[in-house]
């Protein structure tokens, strides 16, 4: 298998995981057990970019999915955060999944972090 990369513009609001869901579940070399985790973390890191956002009419996100045959690394990208990545990660007040923010992210994946000019982009990354 050689590596694929895929790139999609959401809603930046709460629809945008639904979709981000969708297309995960239609790309090649994202199945089973990978594919489970991989949807939870996404949806996780999309609630944790949404809820930090300043709502705007017509703000996107942009969601990036690599696979390649030693892993899937997927990305969480836009506007710059309203909050910090550690404070993203000790937050409970993150709606999703009772609350966790990127706990859920930390323990999951393989490796994950935020790059970019005020924390502009969030990945994990997944062994294959």
């Amino acid at each position: 298998m050689s590596a694929t990369e895929h790139t999609f513009e959401l809603p930046a609001t709460a629809a945008a995981a639904g979709l981000a869901r969708r297309e995960l579940a239609s790309t090649p070399g994202v199945t089973g057990e990978l594919a489970y985790k991989a949807l939870l973390m996404t949806s996780e890191l999309i609630a944790v970019y949404v809820e930090s956002l300043e709502p705007q009419p017509g703000t996107t996100l942009c969601l990036s999915v690599r696979v390649t045959p030693e892993r899937v690394r997927i990305e969480v990208g836009g506007q710059p955060l309203g909050v910090s990545a550690d404070e993203l990660l000790h937050s409970r007040g993150t709606p999703s999944l009772g609350g966790f923010g990127l706990q859920i992210v930390e323990r999951m994946s393989d490796a994950w972090g935020v790059e970019g000019d005020h924390d502009r982009l969030i990945w994990f990354e997944l062994a294959r």
